[in-house]
């Protein structure tokens, strides 16, 4: 019974950091998400974490579904169906989200799943999406992949509960180092340090203009509803190739490339055309820029990056863990690397493993 319930939840676990990962990578809800508005009140408050289910699709009148729009993902009730679209609305809401246009009808294709329920009520942990915001706003993206990737590393490389029973019923004598748990951890260190570069790489191309009917007169000025070119330097200061990738979400800013292959030291200018909003004032663009190593196809790595700029991780992910666990077969590590008794160290080596 007791393996029963431990293998129950190293597989919740597992099965929560894979959807994690996953929808961290598609930038959508999987099995968990929060409320970040009070527009569920009191159903679901604002902060409060909640369930999804991603199989049940299929929703009918009084369902609690979550969505995208046009603005992200959205949590509300199924206030009627029309024509197989669903017209949704907040509990907290006095007018449903379609009401004067403001949204299109909610669509089978845009729903993510199903809040889970229990005896009609939304299975939700009050508090828990503050406490996910608060660790995020102290973790950056590349703290969350490597905490992420540590922990798929530990359940893939730790003991089996035979193993730790038996090393359990040793603590007091000794503490003891397996050779394919530090295997792993090294492992999942290298690839975590490897997906930190890349992700350190990525940032904006920024530059400002103004709005002005003095148009022309002097450099940075431009005529309302006009448009103007533009070049953007960019630049590899690594000393192997990357491929770039560059994105505007203004609506301002037309790029005449959206990805080009620069090779270790080179430059190249991106060129756009801007089009100068109608309202006066000063106005700063920014072009979003994600760099991939070339170490893979151009138009494959092309076609991740437009379903996700993360998802080309998980092509790099993928062959490097593969190497890794090769590398782990044939070399034959296993056993006790390092045992440490009562403050003296003694290291030994028992299988096939080598120093």
């Amino acid at each position: 019974m007791k393996k029963l319930l431990e293998g129950i939840i190293t597989a919740v676990i597992f099965m929560i950091l894979v959807a994690s990962v996953v929808g961290f990578i598609l930038d959508r809800p999987i099995l968990v998400s929060y409320a970040y508005s009070e527009s569920m009140t009191p159903t679901i408050n604002k902060g409060d974490l909640f369930f999804i289910n991603p199989l049940s699709r299929n929703a009918e009148v009084g369902d609690i579904i979550v969505f995208h729009r046009r603005d992200g993902w959205t949590v509300h009730r199924v206030y009627a169906i029309v024509d197989g679209k669903y017209i949704t609305k907040g509990d907290h809401n006095v007018a449903t989200d379609q009401q004067d246009g403001a949204y299109p009808e909610v669509e089978h294709v845009d729903i993510a799943g199903k809040v889970v329920q229990i005896s009609n009520h939304p299975l939700v942990i009050r508090g828990g999406g503050d406490f996910i915001v608060n660790l995020r706003k102290r973790l950056t993206n590349v703290y969350a992949i490597v905490i992420i990737v540590i922990l798929g590393g530990l359940l893939t490389f730790s003991g089996s509960s035979k193993e730790r029973s038996r090393r359990r019923s040793k603590r007091r004598r000794f503490i003891r180092i397996q050779g394919k748990t530090l295997y792993g951890i090294v492992s999942v260190l290298i690839i975590s340090g490897f997906l930190a570069v890349i992700i350190a790489s990525w940032g904006t191309l920024a530059f400002t203009y103004s709005s002005t009917l003095a148009g022309g007169q002097t450099d940075g000025w431009h005529l309302p509803g006009t448009t103007f070119e533009k070049n953007l330097s960019v630049e590899n200061h690594a000393v192997y190739p990357f491929y770039y990738f560059f994105k505007d979400d203004s609506g301002r800013v037309e790029l005449k490339t959206t990805g080009f292959r620069l090779g270790g030291g080179e430059a190249q200018n991106l060129s756009l055309t801007v089009t100068v909003p109608v309202d006066t004032r000063i106005y700063r663009e920014e072009v979003s820029v994600w760099s991939y190593p070339a170490l893979l196809p151009y138009s494959l790595i092309n076609w991740a990056y437009s379903i996700s700029p993360y998802f080309p991780l998980v092509l790099y992910l993928i062959p490097l863990s593969v190497l890794m666990l090769a590398f782990y077969w044939i070399s034959g590590i296993s056993g006790e690397m390092i045992s440490i008794r009562k403050g003296k160290i003694l290291s030994k080596l028992t299988g096939d493993g080598r120093l």
